[in-house]
C-alpha cells in the first residue's frame, strides 16, 4: 500500500491521486477503529506490527525516509568549506523546500497533510542537526545554518495551507518546530563558542609554544561578537556572555 507515496516522490502524475487517498481513507478507518476499540469494555486483542493500528506510525517512517531521499547531497562530517555550506543551504531552499510544498497538494487533497507537514518538520530538523552536530564543526558554520534557520522564520509565511509570502516557496515550517531548530542551533553555536575560545586562550598562554598576544585573543573574542552582531543584538550578547564566562573560568 505504501509503494504509492514512494511514485508521489518519484514522479508528479495526478494518477496516483486517487490511490494516495485510498492510503488516507484506510487511515481514517484505523483512527476510528482504535476509537471503537477502546471505547470497548472488551479486552483489546492481540495485534501484529501490520494490523491497522500500526499504519499510521509505518507510513510516517516512509515518508520521512522519501523525504531524505530528496535532500541535497553535503557531507557535513568532512566539508568545512563555508562556500559549500552556503550552497547547500541555498538548495535546500531554492530546490527542497519548493520541492515538498509541490508534492504537498497531493496529500492535502488525499486527507494527509497534517502527517505531511509533521514529517516536514522531523526531517529538516533532523538534517539541519547534522549540519551542526559534528566535532569538527566551527563558529562561522553553525552561524550559516543559525542564520538561514531565522531567514526561514522571518518569511512570514509559517504554515502548510498559508497563502504564498515569498517568491520562492510557500511550503514553511510550523512556528513551533522553526522555534525548536532555532534554539538547538543556537545551543550548538553557543557551544562551538566556548570551545573555540577556550582553545585560542589555551594557545595564547602555552609556554611550550610561542605564545600569542593578549591582542590575538581580544581579535577572537571581538570577530565572534561582531559576527553575531550581524544577526542581532540580543544573539551579541548571549555569545558575548559565552566569551566572558570562558575567560573567567580559564583565569580562574
Amino acid at each position: 500500500m505504501w509503494s504509492v507515496v514512494g511514485q508521489v516522490f518519484s514522479g508528479s502524475d495526478r494518477m496516483l491521486l486517487e490511490p494516495l487517498q485510498s492510503v488516507g481513507e484506510s487511515l481514517k478507518w484505523e483512527k476510528q477503529k482504535e476509537e471503537e476499540w477502546f471505547g470497548s469494555s472488551q479486552r483489546m486483542e492481540p495485534v501484529s506490527t501490520w494490523s491497522p493500528r500500526f499504519w499510521k506510525k509505518d507510513l510516517e517512517e516512509k515518508l520521512i525516509k522519501y523525504m531524505t531521499a530528496q535532500l541535497p547531497p553535503f557531507d557535513s562530517a568532512s566539508n568545512t568549506d563555508e562556500t559549500a555550506l552556503k550552497q547547500h543551504l541555498s538548495q535546500l531552499e531554492m530546490m527542497f523546500l519548493p520541492s515538498l510544498e509541490h508534492k504537498s497538494g497531493f496529500f492535502k487533497e488525499a486527507g494527509l497533510l497534517v502527517m505531511y507537514s509533521r514529517c516536514c518538520h522531523a526531517c529538516l530538523s533532523s538534517h539541519l542537526s547534522t549540519l551542526t552536530d559534528n566535532d569538527h564543526v566551527s563558529f562561522s558554520q553553525c552561524l550559516l545554518v543559525y542564520e538561514w534557520c531565522l531567514k526561514v522564520y522571518k518569511s512570514g509565511n509559517r504554515t502548510l495551507l498559508g497563502p504564498r509570502q515569498t517568491p520562492h516557496h510557500s511550503l514553511s515550517l510550523d512556528a513551533q518546530c522553526l522555534v525548536w531548530i532555532i534554539l538547538k542551533t543556537e545551543e550548538k553555536l553557543l557551544a562551538v563558542t566556548q570551545k573555540e575560545v577556550g582553545e585560542a586562550l589555551k594557545e595564547a598562554f602555552d609556554i611550550r609554544k610561542n605564545p600569542c598576544s593578549s591582542a590575538a585573543v581580544i581579535q577572537v573574542l571581538m570577530e565572534k561578537a561582531e559576527a553575531a552582531q550581524r544577526i542581532s543584538e540580543s544573539l551579541r550578547e548571549r555569545v558575548g556572555a559565552v566569551c566572558l564566562e570562558e575567560c573567567l573560568s580559564f583565569l580562574e
